[in-house]
């Protein structure tokens, strides 16, 4: 889906284009050669962004356009109004920058979204990339995108500086990359870990997918359900960070990711994937050697 929108598509859609980040990241998307081919900002239409054309709503972008992806940098209270105007306009796809969106207003929007079939990737997400073909969002920074090398290796992670940190191993490793996707750490995610991977797994570059775990929830416990069910049939090589954070107190915040009473311990969500043979991962040296066995063949590098 996403390589699919990325190739054929007119360009991205930035709501937000006019904020600070939205311009910083928009200025960032333009030079790696990223095609914006339009902002949104309520009030601000008929202006510009780096030589991009600002609208006041997605509709008249999308007329004068006919984007179908939207990168969104609306702050948290207005960001899930711009999920729902983007979805309620017949995007595709939207990926969120933003957090700590209130979550009542979230979960309305996300009902918003799947009504018009709209995948809503995020909150909290850095974006994603696409290697030599492009990307949204701005993973990496301002550095240049093509250091994400193409390949067969798909990257799904609930951290989004370790999307970027991983795809930077994998090239290193002489791997490249066929989708990273930061689907944020929050849990309330557009798309789950489960998603994220069958998503990345249906590119037709991907022959093994790398998945990066965090505390909270226990979304890493459904994906092994998932696998177990037979929905994600490629191999599978999983790290889940914070194995120190099961002995703390279930109430006590973990970065953007806190704890929570329903969630699993790190603990058991790594028995529960490898339980169905997912190769689990202690550490990204055991990353590399899993990555070896999961892809043997210089040809699927």
């Amino acid at each position: 889906m996403i390589r699919r929108l990325l190739e054929a598509g007119p360009g991205l859609l930035v709501q937000g284009i006019t904020g600070r980040q939205g311009q910083l990241e928009t200025r960032w998307m333009l030079d790696s050669g990223v095609k914006v081919a339009a902002g949104v900002t309520p009030g601000k239409g008929g202006s510009e962004v780096h030589g991009v054309p600002v609208f006041d709503t997605v509709a008249a972008a999308v007329a004068a356009t006919g984007a179908q992806v939207a990168m969104s940098y609306a702050p948290p209270q207005a960001a899930a109004d711009a999920v729902a105007e983007a979805a309620q306009a017949g995007l595709e796809l939207i990926v969120v920058s933003s957090e700590n969106i209130p979550r009542h207003r979230w979960l309305r929007a996300l009902d918003v979204a799947r009504a018009h079939n709209c995948r809503v990737i995020g909150p909290n997400s850095q974006g994603v990339v696409v290697p030599g073909v492009g990307r949204i969002g701005c993973p990496g920074g301002n550095e240049p995108w093509q250091r994400f090398a193409a390949g067969s290796v798909g990257i799904v992670s609930r951290s989004g500086g370790m999307a970027s940190e991983l795809a930077m191993l994998v090239r290193t490793w002489g791997w490249g990359t066929s989708v990273q996707m930061s689907i944020g750490g929050m849990p309330t995610a557009g798309t789950t870990l489960t998603e994220g991977v069958e998503l990345v797994a249906g590119d037709p570059l991907t022959r093994a997918v790398l998945v990066f775990g965090e505390p909270s929830s226990s979304q890493e416990v459904v994906l092994a359900r998932a696998v177990a069910d037979g929905r994600i049939e490629l191999p599978i090589i999983a790290m889940v960070a914070g194995r120190a954070g099961d002995s703390l107190p279930t109430a006590l915040p973990f970065g953007h990711a806190p704890r929570d009473a329903d969630g699993a311990t790190v603990q058991e969500k790594c028995a529960a994937l490898a339980d169905v043979g997912v190769l689990v991962a202690r550490s990204t040296h055991d990353i590399r050697a899993h990555l070896a066995e999961a892809l043997p063949a210089a040809a699927f590098r």
